[in-house]
């Protein structure tokens, strides 16, 4: 059974009969009531704007700040143990590639993970078009908007992470710090090295609550049926983690 087509009136109608609440009162509500709070979204202008430049502007300053506090030595130390197994010749040659580059590490990584940041947003947002198109339900700057709004918990996250950093008695942490609520940390402990070890801190609490969030948001504002939105949802979620695990 399909759902039944959604006509562009409707969503029109939505907004008529709707209050678009304040910047803050939005952020709160998306985190805690986003069916409520992401109804709106598609008609609101320009918005998602902020909340992406305060997203990428802030993680990529923690991220930042993250790397640049460690002490080189430690950095490249580190960078070994992420690295896999290696020689004892192709262990020392690394460490003095990495001891080169210790000084850029901090920006090449808040760049990194603002760009692929970015990037996600965009293909995400081109995913949802497609399979949004037998409904018509929304252009491609509306479902842009949605997926912005819908990682408001990595915000959460990167916040967490600053908060973690301000508790630490020493700027020299683990990496994996920056993965503290992955699934790896509060549930499997697996080691460096465990051939699901990237898979298990790839999966985290503040994912989980963005995938919610953007389930509650393709039913408030783009009209789909709880069916579909799971599947929407949950299909490259599944695929993706699915295969991992089963190549890794």
């Amino acid at each position: 059974m399909t759902d039944p087509m959604i006509s562009t009136p409707t969503a029109a109608a939505t907004a008529t009969n709707s209050t678009t609440p304040g910047f803050f009162s939005q952020l709160l509500n998306t985190l805690l009531n986003p069916a409520a709070a992401m109804a709106t979204v598609p008609q609101q202008s320009g918005r998602h704007l902020w909340l992406l430049a305060i997203q990428l502007l802030l993680t990529a300053a923690i991220i930042y700040w993250f790397y640049a506090g460690m002490s080189p030595a430690w950095l490249v130390e580190q960078q070994i143990l992420h690295a896999g197994e290696l020689t004892p010749a192709e262990t020392e040659q690394i460490r003095a590639a990495m001891a080169g580059m210790a000084g850029a590490t901090p920006l090449i990584g808040a760049i990194s993970v603002a760009v692929g940041s970015l990037a996600f947003t965009a293909i995400t947002a081109g995913y949802l078009l497609l399979t949004g198109k037998l409904q018509k339900a929304l252009s491609y700057g509306q479902w842009f908007a949605l997926v912005v709004w819908s990682q408001l918990p990595t915000l959460v996250n990167i916040l967490g992470l600053a908060v973690l950093m301000l508790l630490a008695d020493s700027p020299d942490q683990p990496l994996m710090l920056v993965n503290y609520a992955s699934l790896n940390q509060l549930v499997l402990d697996l080691p460096v090295g465990h051939a699901l070890f990237t898979w298990a801190e790839s999966i985290n609490v503040f994912l989980i609550w963005q995938l919610w969030i953007l389930f509650a948001g393709l039913q408030s504002a783009a009209a789909f049926s709880a069916k579909r939105a799971a599947l929407v949802v949950g299909t490259p979620v599944l695929l993706i983690f699915g295969l991992w695990a089963l190549l890794a």
